[in-house]
């Protein structure tokens, strides 16, 4: 038997693969096979949410990264998202962030405190969180820039087969097979697209004789997510950083590259085990240090 919860999860992901399409009431609860009445009922009991706030917030979620990492224009993105207009997606807008589109686009950090999470995606339950200062010159790495390019939907979903073809492509070209590798990742608006680069990297002292360039500095605050376990369970818990675990703690991404750091080896049953640190450059943010910080 379909319990309520298991049948608001299943609407939960068709909502989320029908944003950008018409979502009124009588569309849900034809979807649902519930009256509008019932539903709406169900569905606060249990996300404690009313369903109509939920698709707004979940829909202004995607047009703020859209208005952070590509160059549509806000009227595109007003009617993308099944505003009537672009007055309307913006008084929305403003109320929902406490700034005008325009605003949110030209900020030079990115708040995440206001984006509604999805409830369709699995909430990471092994990923560590903490608080790091990173010096200057704590890092000399070298590496090759790649790039590749994304619809904004696909985001804050894993990229894993395109970053591993990217990985395996750079050490076949350079000839390595190191223990811990490095990847620099940098989102950047290219007309309706993402453009992703994509730095992969080792430590300069294991590829003296190798053709590659000077990595850009970076240091200030960061806030590190850790994981440890077989490769193919991280995929979800990389996508899950931005949508989830940001918003969870209120912060506020600056401008910066993201670095992974990761370190390969086999466990006793000879399988392939990976740890992982994955650093997102952020605001100083006193409340967060105080309660997380590490010092390296």
């Amino acid at each position: 038997m379909v319990t309520q919860a298991t049948h608001i999860k299943e609407l939960l992901v068709w909502i989320e693969n029908n944003l950008r399409n018409p979502l009124s009431l009588d569309i849900v609860s034809e979807k649902s096979g519930y009256s509008k009445w019932y539903l709406q009922r169900m569905f606060r009991q249990q996300t404690n949410l009313p369903l109509a706030a939920y698709i707004r917030a979940r829909r202004l979620y995607l047009a703020a990264f859209s208005l952070r990492f590509t160059q549509k224009s806000i009227l595109d993105i007003s009617l993308e998202y099944q505003f009537d207009s672009q007055q309307t997606f913006s008084r929305c807008f403003k109320k929902h962030f406490s700034q005008t589109p325009s605003a949110y686009r030209k900020a030079q950090n990115c708040d995440f405190s206001h984006l509604v999470q999805s409830l369709s995606l699995n909430q990471p339950s092994d990923i560590s969180v903490d608080y790091i200062e990173v010096k200057p010159g704590c890092y000399s790495l070298v590496g090759q820039y790649y790039s590749y390019h994304i619809d904004i939907d696909q985001l804050d979903k894993s990229h894993a087969d395109i970053r591993n073809e990217i990985k395996e492509r750079f050490c076949d070209e350079f000839n390595l097979r190191p223990d811990r590798l490095y990847a620099l990742t940098q989102f950047i608006p290219d007309g309706e697209q993402v453009k992703v680069g994509y730095f992969v990297a080792v430590d300069k002292e294991i590829a003296q004789d190798k053709a590659l360039s000077e990595l850009p500095e970076f240091s200030g605050s960061f806030c590190r997510f850790r994981y440890a376990g077989k490769p193919v369970a991280l995929n979800d818990h990389i996508a899950s950083v931005y949508t989830k675990l940001l918003p969870q703690f209120n912060l506020v991404r600056r401008e910066g590259y993201d670095i992974a750091q990761h370190d390969y080896s086999l466990d006793s049953a000879g399988e392939l085990h990976l740890e992982l640190e994955y650093l997102i450059p952020i605001v100083p943010d006193k409340a967060f240090a105080e309660k997380n910080t590490v010092r390296t």
